[in-house]
């Protein structure tokens, strides 16, 4: 089974296209303690949430879905993109002296022409 976002090895796969197809946006219902499930207002239903920053998230304020832990959303206090909780680490960006070379191959290319 793959693991969720909360290193849980349930069926979760924390990105549930049902979920997340119209809105990640979401009211917070009854405060989110750090480590603990409190409450929120996403898409016209009442759901369980709980954010992975160890912030305390009170009644009314705004948060964004970004996954989900079985029936339980996980939520955050700013927009983000898809992978912002995934490890990048193994995403190389070429390094200086691959982007001198490639540049220098098109300088050629260019001279050619």
């Amino acid at each position: 089974m793959s693991k969720s976002l909360t290193g849980g090895s349930k069926g979760s796969n924390g990105n549930n296209p049902y979920l997340f197809s119209i809105s990640k946006e979401a009211v917070v219902d009854e405060i989110i303690r750090p480590h603990e499930i409190g409450r929120i207002r996403y898409r016209g239903s009442i759901w369980n949430a709980k954010c992975l920053q160890g912030i305390t998230i009170n009644p009314e304020e705004v948060v964004y879905v970004v996954g989900n832990d079985n029936i339980t959303l996980i939520v955050d206090t700013f927009p983000n993109s898809d992978d912002n909780y995934f490890d990048k680490s193994n995403k190389k960006s070429p390094s200086a002296k691959s982007l001198f070379m490639f540049g220098n191959f098109l300088l050629f290319l260019l001279i050619l022409l």
